[in-house]
């Protein structure tokens, strides 16, 4: 028997793995609670997962389109999602992983400079949690690669639009992040965004975006040669980091998921570990941030076996390096306690 998200069969068991350096501080900065066509993963669960062996001190919530409000205005209804999370914060109050000790919303950067006051409705509600907001701007022509015809996801390269900066600009005023969620073809206009804002931290979510499937599908070399030139010029702005996650995003075409088999470690070192080190090559172990991807990842392994893949493909590197991606960072940048 198994669950689904959308088409994708999660595992309803996964085999069992030694943990790999169970005393290294973990930040999970990428995760989602939420209930996606019948599939129902909250704190309980999460902190099921987190608990399993590895030392998961703390993590931080990335919006997910959960718990709407019915707000008159609809720009305003993103809010909610910031009720929903501290909702859930209560329910592991008792826990001594610390749930959601940032919290990454929504809100539409095309409404450009009136995007301020629910970027400042967002602060007052997470009660000190809120540190950015994340964006999605993945766009592609492709119809296999893209997302034509979702609602929850632009129907243009929004990124070269004025709009999309004078968006960009507010969330930077008021010291917020901003995460994106792109595909490399877009890496070069989020840089010239990212020039024109250089106070303005930007986290590049799922290792950028290296597209796999559609018309990418045949063309890894070409993708790879120009996916890794767009990081290595995105990355010599020091406002810009990238989060090490989602390596079970059906569109980075890694094979994960398809028939909802779960993946040893090893699997997933092999799967991805090219991609892994062109980010920390490119970026350095200062700015490189540890996701989960949680639970959209499931469909790779268990938690466990998902982190042990990360410290697998990261482990030969020294002690502060391998502190620095999996927890330092995170502290630092979202200004965790």
């Amino acid at each position: 028997m198994s669950s689904r998200t959308g088409s994708v069969a999660i595992p309803a068991a996964y085999a069992p793995e030694p943990i790999i350096l169970p005393d290294l501080p973990v930040v999970d900065a990428h995760f989602h609670l939420w209930n996606l066509m019948g599939f129902d993963y909250f704190a309980p669960d999460f902190l099921q997962d987190v608990e399993a062996g590895h030392k998961v001190e703390a993590s931080v919530y990335v919006e997910c389109d959960m718990g709407y409000s019915d707000h008159p205005d609809p720009d305003f209804r993103p809010v909610g999602e910031v009720f929903h999370v501290l909702r859930q914060i209560e329910l592991a109050r008792d826990a001594e992983h610390r749930l959601a000790a940032g919290i990454i919303g929504s809100a539409n950067l095309m409404l450009a400079e009136k995007v301020a006051p629910v970027l400042e409705a967002q602060i007052e509600a997470g009660k000190g949690r809120v540190r950015g907001i994340r964006t999605r701007i993945a766009w592609d022509p492709d119809p296999v690669a893209g997302y034509g015809g979702r609602t929850d996801f632009p129907q243009e390269n929004i990124v070269r639009t004025q709009a999309f900066l004078d968006g960009a600009k507010r969330v930077e005023r008021l010291g917020l992040i901003l995460e994106t969620f792109g595909f490399h073809t877009q890496l070069a206009d989020l840089r010239r965004v990212a020039v024109q804002c250089p106070d303005l931290t930007i986290v590049l979510n799922h290792l950028g975006g290296p597209l796999g499937v559609g018309r990418y599908a045949e063309r890894q070399d070409d993708v790879f040669r120009d996916w890794s030139a767009g990081l290595r010029a995105i990355a010599e702005l020091p406002n810009v980091f990238i989060k090490l996650s989602g390596v079970g995003v059906t569109r980075l075409g890694l094979g994960f998921g398809g028939k909802g088999q779960a993946a040893s470690s090893d699997a997933i070192a092999s799967a991805a570990a090219s991609r892994i080190r062109t980010c920390l090559d490119t970026f350095g172990a200062g700015r490189c941030i540890f996701g989960s991807n949680y639970p959209v990842d499931k469909v790779v392994s268990s938690y466990p076996v998902l982190l042990n893949g990360y410290k697998k493909m990261l482990g030969d590197l020294s002690r502060d390096e391998c502190e620095a991606i999996f927890s330092g960072n995170a502290r630092r940048v979202y200004r965790l306690s």
